[in-house]
């Protein structure tokens, strides 16, 4: 009987299906595999209900978080464990040692201590390690070299120490290698990896005076990140590929002749010492510069016209915090395609250009000594998104033509000489107009601006009443509208500004009462954690060129998001613990409510307490009366406070003892009577704090100061002799008053007898008759 023919299509199909259809088939992942993920999850602190999907006895392929497998063999070759996933610290534990078909290994940012096992060594098939953000500390073991499929290896933010085991060199695959942040010793070389195209070391020590000796860089470098070095032109001898330099806190000292064998994309110089202090002439060569920082740092001199000639990729500029001076000048045509350009904080003159980059996004000119007027060329620019010329001479009107900006977030004009309205329409979710000479009333059309977060127009020249439609601005965070000539009351429908965490009215002539319902301001009413975070208003702007054909670096880079963010930048004057503080940066934790230098009067609302999330609170230079609220002790953040100059009355509140946060009080001036209270922060604080209060007394005043008094407990032997000595002291005391009251009546009768004449010649005749009675002799020697 004849054996049919074998149908390899039908076999093939049947394997595909079986493989391919987990309906059909499914395997479970490897029990050893599953049992070494659960003994790393023991070595791991997590919060409650985080990887509560890694239970025994359940498929880790399928259910737990974070784990991936191979779709064939259900061999677990991805963990991906991160501080999102609530994972809070922990140990590297040898668990992992048993996947040895892991290839991808991402354990960033969960707290991670202790050391690197030796043991990661057994994992062969691994191509992805990414440990960075942690507190590992230790060696990097050697045993990461028979790891030779790695192609990425990231150790960045963490402890790490000693020597970076010279056989990485042997490492034919790596391409990608991040040490910054760590304690490594200086000595570092890589010229072996023949592969390697991203190499990132900020912070690393690196030893000054480095040749290319020290750091050996290979040839098919693209992408050089580093800080704190000594840098010539011999480092880069040999690189072909270069794109991307980032160099920060270092020397460059770089031959005026040499010309290099690549072509930039990318050129960050930021807080660098240039020997010569002038931009490098060698970058005339580079005609591929798509980002150009030189920023912080020493250069001096114009800014050459060879700069940006031949630049048509260049889309960011950056020569901000160094001595240029000279004017500012635009090619007409080479820089086509810029969005960034930031030649702030120099020492340029000179007028505004006319001529601008047509796509341009950001412009920050800011702290110079430029004059003239604003351009009304500048309102060309519609895909403008922030425009600072603050802190520069500029004079004239605002551009009515500034309204029409669609896509603006910031628009900074404070600091120079501006003069009229603010113009009718103009919307932005940043205007600062400070320290101008604009004039006229409140601008009511900007009530009408609902994306409006920071609003400044202090100090310039703003008369009549603060309208009540600025309780529309429902978005406002900050309102600063210090040192104008407002007048009228504080409408009540400003607390309806329920996110505004910043007011300052300060030196306006403002009368009335402050608004009973101003406790309802929500933002100041909610206690904050301290932090450093910046608020969502200032969230740096993210740019990225018109699509010109420019490279992108995203797919290479894990810091391509730093690379197209610029900072906001948004700042702010304000009375703080009695000193105008410049505050460079909005914290999302600064709170604050000035309304010194007014004519305001009444009582201070009772329920001013509920205002828990206020830090700063300055009421000083009114006419306001009646007593302090108790329930201002309640305010537990606050941590300046000036009531000074009013006319409060009554006791200081007992309940200022609670104020733990106190670090500036101010209650000078007013008609305050009663004791200063003696507990928490009320005893730090000198008797200017309390000056000029006649009926106020307790320390820190001199009048009926007297403070606690707390001695050693006394033996038995001790208080004997106490009482023996308090027993001697009063037999003294007893024999003196007896002495002096004897002493006074002979005092007295001898001034009776020196008066009266009578009385001492029948005194005398009466002491004669006892004389003679007494002694006779007396008596018969006269007669």
């Amino acid at each position: 009987m004849a054996v049919p023919p074998i149908n390899f299509a039908c076999i093939s199909a049947v394997f595909i299906i079986l493989f391919t259809n987990p309906c059909v088939c499914r395997f479970n992942c490897p029990t050893q595999e599953s049992q070494a993920l659960l003994s790393f999850k023991e070595a791991l602190n997590v919060s409650d209900g985080i990887l509560s999907s890694w239970v025994n006895g359940s498929d880790c392929c399928s259910k737990w978080d974070g784990i991936s497998c191979n779709n064939f063999t259900y061999h677990v070759e991805r963990v991906n464990l991160s501080a999102e996933q609530g994972v809070q610290s922990g140990v590297i534990s040898g668990g992992f040692c048993n996947l040895p078909f892991l290839k991808y290994l991402i354990l960033a940012n969960i707290g991670l201590t202790g050391t690197i096992p030796s043991c990661l060594g057994n994992l062969s098939r691994l191509h992805y390690l990414d440990i960075r953000n942690n507190s590992l500390s230790g060696i990097v073991p050697p045993v990461i070299c028979h790891l030779t499929n790695l192609s990425f290896i990231n150790l960045s933010f963490n402890q790490l120490s000693g020597i970076l085991p010279p056989c990485l060199q042997n490492l034919s695959l790596l391409k990608f290698l991040a040490i910054c942040f760590n304690q490594f010793d200086e000595r570092l070389q890589l010229v072996g990896l023949s592969t390697l195209e991203q190499f990132y070391a900020r912070n690393y020590s690196f030893k000054q005076d480095v040749d290319s000796s020290d750091l050996a860089l290979p040839s098919s470098l693209k992408i050089l990140w580093i800080s704190h070095i000594s840098v010539s032109d011999t480092l880069f001898h040999n690189l072909t590929e270069l794109k991307l330099i980032f160099l920060k806190y270092s020397v460059l000292n770089i031959s005026a002749t040499w010309i290099p064998q690549f072509q930039l994309d990318f050129l960050y110089v930021s807080s660098c010492s240039i020997i010569g202090g002038l931009i490098p002439e060698w970058l005339v060569t580079q005609y591929s510069l798509q980002k150009l920082v030189f920023a912080d740092g020493n250069i001096a001199g114009e800014i050459p016209s060879w700069l940006l000639e031949n630049k048509d990729k260049l889309y960011l500029l950056n020569l901000s915090g160094n001595h240029l001076h000279g004017s500012l000048t635009i090619p007409n045509r080479s820089i086509h395609w810029m969005s960034v350009l930031d030649v702030s904080r120099n020492e340029l003159t000179g007028p505004l250009p006319s001529i601008w980059p047509p796509f341009l996004q950001i412009l920050m000119v800011n702290g110079n000594a430029l004059i003239g007027n604003i351009p009304p060329t500048l309102c060309n620019l519609i895909h403008l998104v922030k425009i600072d010329l603050a802190n520069n001479k500029l004079n004239g009107r605002i551009p009515p033509c500034f309204a029409n900006f669609k896509e603006i977030q910031v628009l900074n004009l404070g600091d120079n000489s501006l003069e009229g309205s603010i113009p009718c329409g103009l919307c932005s979710s940043t205007i600062s107009v400070r320290n101008n000479r604009l004039s006229g009333s409140f601008p009511t059309s900007i009530t009408h601006c609902k994306s409006l977060k920071l609003l400044d127009i202090g100090r310039n020249k703003f008369v009549g009443d603060i309208p009540l439609s600025v309780g529309n601005l429902s978005s406002l965070k900050v309102l600063m509208m210090k040192g104008n000539r407002f007048s009228g009351s504080i409408p009540s429908e400003i607390v309806q500004l329920k996110q505004l965490q910043i007011l300052d009215l300060s030196s306006n002539n403002l009368s009335g009462s402050i608004p009973d319902n101003i406790s309802s301001l929500h933002t100041m009413s909610i206690p904050r954690e301290d932090g450093h975070m910046l608020s969502d208003l200032f969230k740096p702007y993210h740019v990225f060129p018109r699509d010109n054909g420019l490279k992108s670096y995203s797919a290479l880079s894990p810091f391509e998001t730093w690379l197209n963010e610029i900072p906001s930048h948004d700042e702010l004057d304000m009375t703080v613990k009695g000193l105008e503080l410049h505050y460079p940066y909005i914290l999302s934790t600064l709170t604050g409510i000035d309304l010194s230098n007014n004519q305001l009067n009444g009582h201070v609302p009772f329920n001013f307490g509920k205002l828990k999330g206020l830090r700063f609170l300055n009421l000083s230079r009114n006419n306001l009366s009646g007593i302090i609220p108790p329930s201002m002790g309640k305010m537990e953040q606050l941590e300046s406070l000036d009531l000074s100059t009013n006319r409060f009355s009554g006791n200081i509140p007992a309940e200022f003892q609670s104020l733990t946060s106190l670090a500036c009080l101010n209650l000078s001036n007013n008609n305050f009577s009663g004791s200063i209270p003696q507990g928490g922060q009320m005893i730090t604080f000198e008797n200017t704090s309390f000056s000029g209060n006649p009926y106020l007394e307790g320390c820190p005043l001199p009048k009926k100061c007297s403070w606690p008094k707390f001695s050693p407990p006394l033996s038995s032997t001790n208080v004997m002799q106490d009482k023996n000595e308090d027993n001697r002291k009063q037999v003294s005391w007893y024999g003196i008053a007896v002495g002096f009251s004897h002493l006074a009546g002979f005092c007295c009768v001898l001034l009776l007898l020196a008066v009266r004449t009578g009385w001492r010649k029948k005194y005398f005749k009466r002491v004669d008759k006892i004389l003679k009675f007494l002694f006779p002799s007396i008596r018969n020697r006269r007669l």
